[in-house]
């Protein structure tokens, strides 16, 4: 899958691959200083209370927050925007083929796979995937190869009705097909795929998806099939909750909670929700505020970690005024990240430092800074190149042929950390002479407007997928659109070149090829100055201390069957 977006931070893609990412943080599961440290927590360790389920208490409802509920749960849809609320809700009902470590190792998911294999056969890659047995869906049909077909043939961009988030990998597949039986899978690859373990998770219902009719319209309002520990038992559009309960047809380890229910609150909403024991868990990510008012609730433990996720300014490049890359170049130089982060994050236990990649964050073992001058706080340069697109000094506000350079800024309702930037983006731009205007959307519209390109400049978090594979995390945030399906790229722009580079990582069997070709992407996307990395966004939690094995997880997943509370 791509990398989730949240409106409380930034936007991206998640992948997966050959690079070991960024994993959690820290040791521990109390409070967290108020100072922030020097660099971001090391890519090794994470903190989620870890407790034997059978210690645990058996039973209970964990009430979760999620940031807005949608009209679509498919999302593997481009109409899910493929944001956290959707995943996550998503992420106890449906298959993940694989675990990740803290240290970002992959290991199969023996729920779903009793074998899996890949080599190279007579030149081409070849994937053999072993069905548990036991899995099926809740309609009680087993999951077949037909699923793995299905879900290929609606994301591999052969055909146009189909509007997947991301077609990277599953383009790369020639072939999937019935092996020594139904339970036997076999992918077959036109070019080897670095990150192929990154590829049918989540598995959605060939059922449901298998005609591009009912890829739109199969999980629309609805969720009709699942293959997970929990079943949904309602959704209530009117109060914004999706209740899931233990399903009695499970085949896999009993978990210990009875229920999950996910509550759609808006950022401004959560902190209070928190305190006043209506929900049990809440991302702080760099709301300060939030942070501070969740130590002073008792019994409440901050869970922190360094996990693949960042915030980042997205740069509408088909708005009529952001076409000319001298302009949007001039936005990047024109802003102080460091001054932005400094502000975001001041009072966190998270250093503010500028991110420098696309792919990969600050503590990755991998990490490079490819920005260039674009990287760089140069408000004289950002003025130069608004004077070779000819827009000269017109007073406070530079004008073309009569037009002033005014661009609006959209940000979701309820962020407080979005108007803040906001009053931060409008004050470093006037000093180059350009007129910034900030338009909230409703939290539950916003992404429906980026979506629809109707933005000049937008602000949110992309949370990276784990397991984390950098390119397949990354790509369908900077793939050049097709067909018209602008799929993730909310910058809506893109280059031959790019496409290449990222295209050849995605192939290479050397994991150095495979970081010179990353690099060179991201080198391009600088360059092209759609999409500004502002910071990695902290993965901090407030967690109700009788919350185990939940938390800042970095770059483990999540067990939904482990989660409960101690005694």
């Amino acid at each position: 899958m791509n990398r989730k977006s949240v409106k409380l931070a930034t936007a991206v893609v998640v992948s997966a691959g050959l690079l070991a990412g960024a994993t959690a943080c820290g040791s521990g599961n109390g409070g967290a200083s108020s100072s922030a440290p020097k660099a971001p927590p090391k890519a090794t360790l994470n903190q989620i209370n870890p407790v034997d389920t059978a210690a645990l208490r058996q039973g209970g409802t964990l009430n979760f927050p999620v940031d807005e509920y949608s009209t679509q749960w498919n999302s593997l849809n481009a109409a899910s925007q493929n944001t956290v609320a959707v995943t996550t809700t998503m992420a106890p009902l449906l298959p993940s083929l694989f675990h990740s470590t803290p240290d970002n190792k992959r290991t199969p998911n023996p729920n779903y796979l009793s074998k899996v294999s890949t080599a190279v056969k007579h030149g081409r890659q070849v994937t053999t995937y072993a069905v548990n047995p036991r899995a099926r869906w809740s309609d009680g049909t087993p999951i077949t190869w037909k699923d793995f077909r299905a879900d290929w043939q609606a994301q591999n961009g052969k055909n146009p009705k189909y509007t997947p988030v991301s077609t990277s990998g599953y383009e790369q597949i020639s072939s999937v097909a019935e092996g020594s039986d139904a339970r036997h899978v076999v992918v077959t690859y036109a070019t080897p795929f670095s990150e192929w373990q990154t590829l049918f998770s989540p598995l959605y219902p060939a059922s449901q998806i298998d005609t591009p009719q009912k890829f739109d319209a199969g999980y629309k309002n609805r969720i009709p099939v699942t293959a997970g520990p929990f079943k949904v038992s309602r959704m209530d559009p009117t109060t914004k909750v999706v209740s899931e309960v233990r399903d009695p047809h499970w085949w896999g380890p009993k978990p210990v909670l009875d229920g999950i229910n996910f509550r759609t609150l808006d950022a401004a909403s959560t902190p209070g929700a928190f305190a006043s024991g209506e929900i049990d868990v809440e991302d702080i990510g760099p709301d300060v505020a939030a942070y501070k008012q969740a130590q002073k609730v008792p019994h409440t433990s901050i869970r922190v970690a360094g996990a693949p996720n960042l915030r980042q300014m997205v740069v509408n490049g088909a708005s009529p005024l952001l076409k000319d890359v001298r302009v949007r170049r001039a936005l990047f130089m024109a802003l102080d990240r460091q001054a932005i982060g400094k502000a975001d994050l001041n009072g966190l236990p998270f250093p503010a430092q500028p991110l420098d990649n696309h792919f990969l964050v600050n503590n990755d073992v991998a990490y490079k800074d490819n920005a260039g001058s674009l990287g760089r706080y140069d408000p004289t340069a950002a003025g130069r190149q608004l004077d070779a697109a000819g827009w000269k000094p017109h007073g406070d506000v530079r004008e073309k042929d009569g037009k002033p350079l005014e661009l609006t800024l959209t940000i979701p309702s309820g962020t407080p950390i979005a108007a803040n930037e906001a009053q931060l983006f409008t004050a470093m731009l006037k000093n180059v002479g350009i007129k910034l205007d900030t338009k909230v959307k409703p939290s539950d519209d916003f992404f429906n407007d980026v979506s629809a390109g109707k933005f000049d400049l937008t602000l949110f978090s992309g949370i990276g997928s784990v397991p984390f594979f950098p390119l397949t995390n990354g790509a369908a945030s900077f793939v050049s659109p097709k067909h018209g399906n602008v799929g993730q790229n909310y910058s809506r722009i893109g280059t031959a070149g790019i496409d290449a580079d990222m295209h050849k990582a995605g192939t290479e069997v050397g994991h150095s090829a495979y970081l010179a070709d990353l690099d060179a992407a991201d080198a391009g996307l600088w360059k092209l100055a759609a999409n500004l990395p502002l910071y990695q966004r902290p993965q901090i939690v407030a967690t109700k201390s009788d919350v185990a094995n939940y938390g800042a997880f970095g770059f483990q997943d999540t067990d939904w069957t482990r989660i409960g509370f101690t005694e």
